[in-house]
């Protein structure tokens, strides 16, 4: 039977070819069939559906797939069956409880990251490992097939230093700090970054506040051999791309089976032999308790000393955020203001300079965390990241007070007299989030009360601000709700009376 191609100008995720209800029927073709596709002298493996929208005798062509095929509309196609890939079988091997071997997960990653597996396939498969955790030999082969089915970060280094946090703290700009502290002290630390995916910036929107961060594996390199350091997006690179393919299915289902692998085959991506991971517990975030965080500490030291890069775990306070500001700009504006000597942020600059100083002590160095506290206090981060800044294209010139934050605000007032007696970080994170964090870069709070701070009847909690007056509105509607700043007095018991039966969705902290 004789097809006519149509491009179909949607990205479906998957290389997708639409075949008509009649034509389906007629070559007994049931929706998820893999067909072998041909166009002159490009021929391609899709995966069809069936559909109305195409009429019988033409066969649509989605987006990823014309691109491979270079389909033009009118152009003839041949179809015909095709076998099932190594990878979907590898899927239904993981979906019965097997183990599965480092050729197993390439198949499966190279296979997804051509668009060769659909959206339910590799949701199974994600699924599956959530069900059926993985074994350390098994994250050792997924992290591996991770890095080798990307680019890498080459350095003329024989050490490379990095840092990562399982997040989930509010206000976490240590990496501003971190990077050209570790940076100034001789060391090179490539840093990529995520954006925010629950939280109300990631360390890419902060720096991007300040710099471009979008850049390429070459212009990433550039950056670092001038500079020892960077502060980039690793969304605009080809490191570990299997990654972000992973994020887009866990985040929904609110799993997150991949940890290890993602966070170590990064990090491996960029050639890092030393690393920090920063473990934040505390009763709003990720990880809850001491117990938990040892055991998570162990599985990356061990699972990392199998792929070549030495790790150490700093287990850090995340009961409240980290300094006051939270949001990009408003982030940004507090780590430039701290090393500019303009503000003083204690809990800020004790978590940046322990975490720097634990680097610079794997380095051979002693007394890392007064090496770092140094460099921070006599301007040598301060200028380090001003060199990051002018590499990477931004004003290294730029002030702290001209970073601008939302035009409107509003103030959180204490209703009565206490000390605040425990702070929601998710409830932040989602009131920052609808005044329009981090899409809108000058919306976010302001902390001015923190844990165990006196407060009095009138008293300003926290400000939020942004440009638009109706995320605004949303966002004091669902703070004055939620209760993220809870202030108590000594002989008061009662926190909050509830007379409504509602079911809410239990919030799941998930930053990479």
């Amino acid at each position: 039977m004789a097809f006519k191609a149509k491009n179909i100008n949607i990205e479906t995720g998957a290389d997708i070819i639409l075949v008509s209800e009649h034509d389906a029927r007629l070559l007994n073709i049931r929706a998820g069939d893999r067909l072998n596709v041909k166009i002159g002298s490009k021929q391609a493996v899709a995966i069809a559906n069936v559909t109305s929208i195409v009429p019988s005798g033409t066969l649509g062509i989605t987006k990823s797939l014309g691109e491979e095929l270079k389909a033009k509309n009118g152009e003839n196609v041949d179809i015909s069956l095709a076998e099932q890939p190594k990878s979907l079988l590898a899927i239904k091997e993981r979906i019965n409880g097997k183990r599965l071997e480092y050729e197993d997960f390439f198949e499966i990653i190279k296979d997804g990251l051509k668009n060769k597996l659909s959206r339910e396939e590799l949701t199974a498969f994600v699924v599956a490992l959530n069900i059926y955790s993985l074994d350390l030999e098994e994250a050792e082969h997924l992290s591996n097939a991770m890095v080798n089915t990307g680019e890498y970060l080459e350095l003329d280094k024989k050490r490379i230093y990095d840092k990562h946090s399982i997040g989930g703290v509010p206000g976490d700009k240590t990496s501003l700090l971190v990077v050209p502290t570790v940076a100034a002290a001789g060391l090179t630390i490539p840093k990529t970054s995520s954006r925010a995916i629950t939280s109300a910036a990631g360390t890419a929107d902060r720096a991007e506040v300040l710099m471009p961060v979008t850049l390429s594996v070459k212009e990433m390199k550039q950056v670092v051999n001038k500079t020892n350091g960077c502060l980039v997006w690793g969304g605009a690179m080809h490191l570990a791309p299997a990654d972000d393919m992973f994020i887009k299915i866990e985040y929904p289902l609110s799993i997150d089976p991949l940890l290890l692998p993602s966070i170590l085959s990064k990090k491996r991506a960029v050639g890092a032999t030393d690393l920090v991971l920063d473990i934040p517990i505390g009763e709003t975030v990720k990880i809850k308790t001491k117990e938990e965080a040892n055991l998570l500490a162990k599985d990356f030291i061990t699972l990392g000393e199998r792929m070549g890069i030495s790790v150490r775990s700093a287990v850090t306070n995340g009961q409240q955020p980290v300094g006051y500001a939270i949001g990009a700009a408003a982030e940004a504006q507090e780590a430039l203001a701290l090393l500019e000597g303009r503000r003083s942020v204690p809990d800020l600059l004790d978590k940046a300079a322990s975490i720097a100083g634990i680097l610079i002590e794997m380095s051979g160095k002693k007394n890392g965390r007064a090496i770092a506290e140094k460099l921070i206090r006599r301007g040598a981060s301060e200028k380090k990241l001003r060199e990051i800044i002018a590499e990477q294209g931004g004003n290294e010139k730029i002030k702290s007070e001209e970073i601008q934050l939302g035009k409107h605000s509003i103030d959180m007032i204490s209703d009565l007299n206490g000390n605040v007696i425990s702070i929601d970080n998710m409830a932040l994170a989602s009131t920052a989030r609808l005044a329009g964090a981090p899409l809108i870069k000058s919306a976010g709070i302001i902390m001015h009360k923190k844990l165990w701070s006196e407060v009095h009847k009138g008293d300003v909690l926290f400000t939020i601000y942004s440009d638009s007056a109706p995320k605004l509105y949303a966002a004091e509607k669902y703070a004055t709700s939620a209760i993220p700043v809870l202030v108590a007095s000594g002989s008061k018991m009662l926190i909050k009376e509830i007379s409504q039966k509602r079911t809410v969705a239990r919030k799941f902290i998930f930053e990479r």
